[in-house]
């Protein structure tokens, strides 16, 4: 089996978040099977912004559903939404 990796949106509940910190919150959910490989902040609305983030996760996961529960446990987040995913 390979590797998968998804494209995933990650929204903050507040405006005034260090993204740095942010995603470090979200590496350190993830096992070591995993990793976050990239990440892009981008504009939302009225000065909210979001996180991309690409994540290598093994095949056996499948889609991002796993990745998306992981993120969840985390506080302060609004919303988790998967983009895309694909073998890597």
């Amino acid at each position: 089996m390979g590797d998968f990796i998804a494209l995933i949106d990650v929204v903050p509940e507040d405006i005034d978040v260090n993204f740095e910190k942010f995603v470090d919150k979200l590496k350190n959910v993830l096992p070591d099977i995993c990793a976050i490989e990239t990440y892009e902040i981008l504009p939302i609305a009225f000065g909210l912004k979001k996180a991309r983030v690409r994540v290598r996760y093994p095949e056996e996961w499948g889609g991002t559903d796993k990745l998306e529960e992981l993120f969840g446990q985390i506080e302060g987040i609004q919303g988790i939404d998967g983009i895309a995913f694909s073998k890597a």
